[in-house]
């Protein structure tokens, strides 16, 4: 009996021993900002959506600020007022901006450049509405539910290229199924807040395994040219007309941004890319593609792993857009408007020989 209450006592010991060094292990992660990151909440549209706050980024640990609206910008948008020229770009981590701060997304640095070169009165917002692991087919129900808010009114729609495509298939579960992953995404929110779980799991075994053996686990995430089997081509070009129709309807403009991933050739695309520049060919919507741009002109310190990019990539990317939205007629329209309004309240600036009206 006494040597049974030894072993007791001794379990005991090491067990209190082993809290105690995860308590303490879990308080300093988090001074390292492991206990900081992005949650996501269970939504029966949406499936998963981030939870409001400033955070950090799971790499880099950088700020990442999430407003009340599910988009990456520090306050909540209004309605829109006159003068103002709203883009909103929609797409996975890629786009929300995977470990790089607020203002270094390719959305942000695509606002800053319009405010600092472009039309004088008319002032321009860049935001990005990506999330995280979104596959192509909730991109596209983000969009949605965007543009049938009166609230946000974008005056141009960018739709970029989702890496995620063995998610497909999710935001088609119903019933039980449904219920389940719901159930899923809550679980998982509960334990990303321990520093712990970040640390190990994000962190340390993200390297070794999940970017390692993501493409087999999951083929067709990061590997782009994997994981094609079974994939429904027409699912995905039924999206791309959804968002057509949607922003026609409110009327956006609608521009396709193609993402590339790290050594991709411009001849190996993924399936679901080219159904995205054969679909922008066929319905003449602007687009840049990526992975033209990059196997031309090929960029240093572009990626972060192998399909994020990093605040260069991000500017870069922000470059592309911006040479092709200055050519848009909805953007020439807005500077010529901001140029006429000016003009009638301003009368001295009215060229001489005419008048303001």
């Amino acid at each position: 009996m006494a040597s049974e209450g030894k072993k007791k006592g001794k379990f005991w010991r090491l067990l209190g021993w082993f809290i105690a060094v995860c308590v303490v292990f879990e308080l300093v992660l988090r001074l390292f900002g492991y206990g900081n990151y992005t949650i996501y909440r269970p939504d029966e549209k949406l499936l998963w959506v981030p939870v409001p706050g400033r955070t950090v980024t799971v790499d880099n640990h950088l700020p990442i600020t999430i407003n009340h609206q599910g988009l990456r910008y520090a306050s909540d948008l209004t309605s829109k007022p006159k003068g103002e020229f709203r883009i909103m770009a929609f797409g996975d981590s890629a786009t929300q901006g995977w470990g790089v701060d607020d203002n270094s997304t390719y959305a942000s640095y695509l606002g800053q450049k319009l405010n600092q070169t472009s039309c004088p009165g008319e002032h321009f917002l860049s935001v990005s509405a990506g999330v995280n692991a979104y596959p192509n087919a909730l991109v596209g129900e983000k969009l949605r539910e965007v543009e049938e808010d009166p609230i946000f009114q974008p005056d141009i729609v960018i739709r970029a290229y989702s890496f995620n495509s063995n998610f497909e298939r999710l935001p088609k579960l119903q019933g039980a199924a449904r219920e389940k992953f719901l159930r899923q995404v809550e679980v998982k929110s509960i334990i990303r807040r321990s520093a712990i779980y970040n640390f190990v799991i994000e962190d340390l075994l993200r390297r070794v395994v999940y970017y390692k053996m993501r493409h087999l686990l999951m083929a067709g995430t990061l590997d782009t040219l994997g994981g094609m089997d079974n994939l429904d081509v027409n699912a995905v070009t039924a999206s791309f007309q959804e968002s057509l129709d949607e922003t026609r309807a409110h009327h956006a403009q609608l521009v396709f941004l193609v993402l590339a991933s790290k050594d991709q050739k411009a001849n190996d695309l993924h399936p679901f890319q080219k159904a995205m520049l054969d679909f922008a060919a066929a319905n003449q919507i602007p687009v840049i593609n990526m992975v033209d741009v990059l196997a031309k002109n090929p960029q240093a310190n572009f990626y972060m792993d192998p399909v994020h990019p990093t605040a260069v990539g991000h500017q870069f990317i922000a470059e592309q857009l911006y040479s092709v939205i200055r050519g848009l007629p909805v953007y020439t329209t807005a500077c010529q408007q901001a140029v006429n309004v000016a003009n009638s309240t301003n009368p001295a600036a009215t060229p001489t020989g005419q008048t303001a009206h």
